[in-house]
């Protein structure tokens, strides 16, 4: 795992500029440093090593060094295809993963990223051709900005703070600030500046002369069901799980797992628990407030699975904490569960420099409430539409005050189609909420009306694969990986995630939707094979989510800092919002009424801002 960045123009970074550059993304790898430089191009890498540490440096050549490479993530079937190409008549200095995707586009040239199956950022500077190639994986797990400037010169890097340090000249998007209070993120291709844009999970970027093309090399197939029966899948399923947590024990660093004590968590520990010799470090964490601690319930998992189980429970200051986060987030993103990931990985860096956590599970088979909410709300549209002025009173009652509720009531209205209730779903808050809070000149659909777009186009056989395809473009890529990405590599922490092995993501895209969503029943199959690991009465609970105690932090530990920020004279100079609205929403959510799901974004967005815009 590491941190990349580099150049190819007449305009790519010098040393020792490259070197400044490197020192911006250090936490990403902080164990060594290396670089290419020759004319015009410019490679640079901040290594983690956790692969063939003593001889995996990068950058990375073959024997004409023709060909030179720097890339960040892991490559988990290295191996078998290093033994494919030795066969093949190539000879290899290292024992690593890098050199082998070198000798892979030796072979096959740009469609070597189909043999891959790993998390990956590449870039190659291949001189013959004087071209440079982007790639990142198929998830999107690993990041990859570009800066495509005025003169031909292509910038790249991990992290958006790397393109900064490089010289890149940053404006706002002004349409990027409906995207975050709608979505809490920025998704790709976009980023929240003009003049810095994401590699889209999936695809190839290619840099000749000049001019940069990109292409999609793959996407998981939602329109063919397969025909098998269910007992051959929920076996088929654990082969596949299992093998996929195999393939991510390579490491030569200390290795663990977090665990929540979940159905993903635990299923992903339960199989790593079998493979590993000696036990398995797990790690979690918890609050003082019970509705957001999970621990207790990780703390019986783990016991049952015989682990090394380690958990701390914290009383943070969510001023301090905030701040510390904002800093490191170049990129607006207004998802609060990054708050609890980016404490769990500092406190489980203490011990394991790579670490294997559930995230997918819900995504992959159909563990969202809204999966089944959404599709049944909008078969009774008519008595929805008939219900709607009832909601619209009851939603307006001081008495009903939790957020939670007031946003179901807020879904008991006509929607014209599934995508347009699923984005209301999923979405912050209503439309009508944000167009009276955003400014006109910053006020955007345009993130919406594609949203929608997407998720009605044809290739998904059926409402739940509608649902679970758009997650995979949006909210997958958007928040929740860079959630892990961002949080992690803040703290030099690798983390893998077995749900998400393209081999699962494929097999399970074809399962009937009956065996994800039964009856009422969500992510049906996924916890059949967690109850054939660890006692039912472990796992079977509610589920709470990898949340924090927002709504109260607004009002106690974070109430003076939030309003500050949203209403000093630095925020009403952006015009971003409109002031008479937010001071109303920051009155009303003292009082009690529940107004977090759009004073968090705000808060993000103006941190954001101070941090990584006012520079």
């Amino acid at each position: 795992m590491c941190g990349i960045a580099g150049g190819v123009g007449i305009g790519a970074p010098k040393e020792p500029f490259l070197a400044k550059v490197l020192d911006s993304i250090d936490h990403r790898g902080p164990d060594e440093r290396g670089t290419f430089l020759d004319d015009g191009v410019a490679l640079g890498i901040c290594r983690l090593a956790i692969i063939d540490v003593g001889a995996g440096q990068q950058p990375v050549s073959n024997e004409a060094r023709t060909i030179q490479l720097v890339f960040n993530g892991e490559i988990y079937n290295f191996k078998s295809l290093r033994e494919d190409l030795v066969a093949k008549g190539h000879r290899f200095r290292s024992n690593g993963d890098s050199e082998v995707i070198v000798h892979l586009y030796e072979e096959y040239g740009v469609d070597f990223v189909q043999k891959l199956n790993g998390m990956f950022a590449i870039a190659i500077w291949d001189s013959r051709g004087k071209r440079l190639i982007l790639v990142r994986d198929r998830m999107g797990k690993k990041p990859l900005w570009y800066s495509l400037q005025s003169d031909g010169t292509l910038l790249f890097a991990s992290e958006i703070k790397a393109l900064v340090a490089a010289g890149v000249s940053t404006t706002l998007r002004p349409a990027a600030i409906s995207e975050v209070l709608s979505f809490g993120y920025v998704n790709a291709p976009r980023s929240a500046f003009n003049e810095i844009s994401q590699i889209p999970p999936a695809s190839v970027g290619i840099w000749h002369n000049g001019t940069f093309e990109k292409s999609k090399y793959w996407s998981p197939d939602f329109s063919h069901e397969k025909k098998v029966s269910y007992e051959v899948a929920l076996e088929r399923g654990k082969e596949l799980i299992k093998a996929a947590v195999e393939r991510r024990l390579i490491s030569e660093r200390p290795l663990g797992s977090f665990l929540s004590g979940g159905y993903d968590s635990t299923v992903v520990t339960a199989y790593m628990s079998q493979l590993v010799p000696g036990k398995v470090r797990t790690f979690s964490i918890g609050f003082d407030d019970p509705k957001y601690d999970e621990s207790k319930y990780a703390r019986e998992v783990a016991k049952y699975l015989g682990t090394k189980h380690i958990e701390e429970k914290l009383s943070p200051d969510p001023t301090l904490l905030l701040q510390q986060l904002s800093r490191s987030l170049d990129q607006p993103f207004a998802d609060s569960s990054i708050i609890p990931t980016f404490m769990l990985a500092k406190f489980a860096r203490e011990e394991v420099v790579v670490a294997l956590g559930g995230d997918g599970g819900d995504e992959v088979f159909g563990g969202y409430d809204r999966y089944v909410a959404t599709p049944m709300m909008q078969r009774w549209n008519i008595a929805m539409a008939l219900a709607a002025p009832l909601g619209k009173r009851l939603s307006a009652r001081e008495e009903i005050s939790h957020r939670k509720v007031r946003r179901i009531l807020s879904q008991i209205r006509s929607y014209p189609s599934l995508a347009s209730r699923y984005r209301g779903v999923i979405s912050l808050g209503s439309d009508s909420e944000l167009k009276s809070l955003i400014s006109r000149d910053f006020h955007s659909t345009s993130a919406a009306t594609e949203f929608e777009s997407q998720f009605a186009r044809e290739g998904a056989r059926d409402d739940l694969s509608k649902m679970l395809r758009s997650d995979f473009e949006w909210y997958l890529p958007g928040d929740l990986l860079v959630k892990a990405d961002m949080a992690t590599m803040a703290h030099s922490l690798e983390v893998r995630s077995p749900l998400l092995d393209h081999e699962i993501v494929e097999w399970a895209a074809g399962l009937p939707s009956e065996f994800k969503i039964r009856g009422r029943q969500s992510k049906y199959l996924l916890k059949e094979i967690a109850r054939s690991l660890v006692p039912a009465e472990l796992i079977d609970r509610p589920k709470m989510g990898f949340a924090i105690p927002r709504a109260d932090w607004l009002r106690t530990g974070l109430k003076t800092m939030t309003h500050d920020l949203l209403t000093d004279q630095t925020a009403r100079d952006r015009g971003w919002f409109l002031q008479n609205q937010v001071e109303k929403v920051l009155a009303e959510h003292i009082s009690g009424r529940d107004r977090d799901g759009v004073i968090w974004p705000m808060l993000i967005l103006e941190l954001w801002a101070r941090n990584w815009l006012d520079r």
